[in-house]
């Protein structure tokens, strides 16, 4: 086969790119097809559950116009998966109505295939009853209750309905309902020549964009032989190495050598990162993928469990702060709960207090006891109706601004309140009942394929100029804004003490499915990274007794050297389902800062 290229502009379609880049990209690398993901659970459940979408339909509006000019003009196909954010049946058709619109403005003419998912519930029921689910990751088994209560259900196919699909050649665009985030890359792929192991193993890098680059990046070209695929950043102001390439292998993921998906497992160990002669780019090769017996899909679904109302204040006064604890759950929840008696009863309305400069980020999970000079304070209730929600929450809140407590000497208010309305009604609350592996005769047997036609051919541009491309500044211009020199990272390792935070490049937390949250320690240097895990500083007892972790509740903690990387994985905690009520990180974005202060012995350092 030839080799070709795939470009993928931004993480997620909506997120939005650089339209200057996408086109010094169309032109340098010739892609023969656009691929981009459209979605995640990393939000929770709430899009699934609402049917909302990731992104307003302005941000998708901006975003593909360029793309679908590029594809007009240059006969690139595109694909997404996922489309919408939570890959409903009805997203696909919203973003298909967005292509449509685009069309008709530009005089352009598509054939696009969509893939809904059939949402069999006595099929998937049948499943259930015949034990052919199974929880994916530490959640609980399946019950008929979850699929009969939930308010929507995906499913996320692997790579067969998108290779269906481009079995039409008259296809032009693919927008797909939920779907394992690699399955259009490595769909394209195989269907181009491509091996499954490579196919797989780009879409896992590039569907999150330019994030394997440096510095982290949107957008990226991938260009694919038979067996290897090279990765180059769109932008002149980012390079991919060896390390930042091997080093996505551990974002998000439980583990880093072995990537479960639709129909096999994807084997990282034999992998070789080369960097090419341009400092660039860095070819990838070495994977393995190994079917599983049993095809498996995985099922989302979402159930909502009633209606949140917030409010949110500051507090400055230092009596009050010290005592806040106290004031917040006994005081103003006594108050609080007199007034309306259900209050955290099974059935009844939940308050939630969330302490910002205090614990508000970690909850129980948090390291610090300093007293800050300054919270804030956001009240959350859920209740059954959005009336009574608005009730409690109104309560709740003027409790906390006018009760009395221990030495007060400002008796005015307690609660610097910045917005008005005073309490913000935020509609349904979800939580995701469904997250489970189902196994399937057919790879294809919950998706249906459809064809349609949009827009019609009017095309008022010649050549390769696009009324996106068209728009930009001049060469020159574009030339010149990638002038400004990066700044790297200054490492001091003459200090008295040093930290992780002192001797790693990257030290960050993830979300890993709604149960889980991973942990990544990535060092720049292999002198370092062997010194950090021979101190034993970052041992499984270590991080258990720092995280105040039961044993049970560790699923992963093992060093990668391909990444110099370190990975650890742990249950979420109960009280802390993604997305849903009581929330502190839907991303788990914000969970690793207790590592950053662990210390490191200095001997053998330098």
């Amino acid at each position: 086969m030839q080799p070709f290229a795939i470009l993928t502009p931004s993480p997620i379609v909506g997120y939005g790119y650089d339209v200057g880049e996408f086109w010094m990209a169309i032109d340098n690398h010739k892609p023969r097809a656009i691929i981009l993901d459209g979605g995640s659970t990393d939000p929770g459940p709430y899009m699934l559950g609402s049917g909302k979408t990731i992104v307003s339909r302005q941000s998708y509006v901006r975003d593909l116009t360029p793309i679908l000019d590029a594809c007009a003009l240059h006969k690139i196909k595109l694909l997404v998966g996922s489309a919408g954010g939570a890959g409903t049946n009805a997203q696909v058709d919203m973003f298909v109505d967005v292509i449509r619109d685009i069309s008709q403005h530009q005089g352009y003419r598509f054939v696009v295939s969509t893939i809904k998912f059939r949402d069999d519930r006595t099929a998937i029921l049948e499943q259930v009853r015949a034990g052919r689910t199974q929880p994916c990751g530490p959640g609980p088994q399946l019950t008929e209750g979850e699929v009969t209560k939930a308010e929507a259900i995906v499913a996320q196919m692997g790579a067969e309905p998108f290779l269906k699909a481009l079995e039409n050649q008259d296809v032009d665009i693919i927008v797909a309902g939920r779907s394992y985030d690699p399955a259009p890359f490595a769909a394209f792929n195989m269907h181009c020549g491509v091996t499954p192991e490579a196919a797989w193993h780009m879409g896992k890098i590039v569907e999150c964009g330019g994030l394997c680059t440096v510095p982290k990046g949107r957008s990226i070209v991938a260009t694919m032989y038979q067996d290897s695929f090279v990765l180059t950043p769109v932008s002149p102001r980012e390079r991919c190495t060896p390390l930042s390439v091997a080093a996505h292998t551990l974002y998000e993921k439980s583990r880093p050598d072995r990537l479960p998906g639709p129909g096999g497992v994807l084997h990282l160990d034999g992998v070789t990162y080369q960097q090419q002669p341009d400092q660039r780019s860095v070819l990838v090769r070495g994977s393995r993928f190994v079917p599983t017996p049993t095809y498996q899909i995985k099922l989302e679904g979402a159930e909502k469990v009633g209606y949140r109302t917030i409010f949110i204040g500051g507090i400055r006064d230092p009596t009050l702060i010290r005592n806040l604890d106290t004031f917040l759950e006994s005081s103003v929840r006594g108050a609080t709960k007199a007034s309306f008696p259900t209050l955290d009863t099974p059935d009844g309305p939940g308050l939630v207090f969330h302490v910002y400069g205090k614990n508000a980020v970690m909850g129980p999970l948090e390291t610090a006891a300093s007293t800050p000079h300054e919270v804030g304070v956001m009240g959350e209730v859920v209740a059954q109706s959005q009336e009574d929600a608005d009730s409690v929450a109104s309560a709740a809140r003027i409790n906390v601004l006018h009760l009395a407590y221990p030495d007060q000497v400002a008796t005015a208010g307690n609660l610097a309140s910045p917005l008005t309305p005073l309490e913000q009604p935020v509609g349904p609350v979800y939580k995701f009942s469904l997250y489970h592996l189902m196994d399937v005769e057919s790879p294809h047997a919950f998706f249906h394929i459809d064809y349609q036609v949009v827009g019609e051919h009017r095309q008022k541009w010649s050549g390769n100029v696009g009324p996106s491309k068209a728009a930009l500044p001049t060469k020159s211009l574009l030339e010149t804004k990638h002038d400004a020199p990066l700044k790297a990272r200054k490492r001091n390792l003459d200090k008295p003490h040093l930290t992780i935070a002192d001797v790693a490049a990257v030290v960050r937390s993830k979300n890993a499915g709604p149960y889980e949250i991973t942990l990544d320690v990535i060092f720049d240097d292999a002198a370092l990274y062997r010194h950090v895990r021979d101190s034993r500083v970052l041992d499984r007892a270590v991080i258990r007794k720092l995280y105040q972790l039961a044993d049970g509740d560790i699923t992963t903690c093992m060093f990668y050297e391909p990444a110099l990387g370190w990975k650890f994985t742990f249950k979420r905690p109960e009280s802390q389902p993604q997305g849903s009520v009581g929330e502190r990180d839907t991303f788990g974005a914000q969970l690793h800062a207790p590592l950053l202060d662990i210390e490191v012995p200095k001997t053998g350092v330098l």
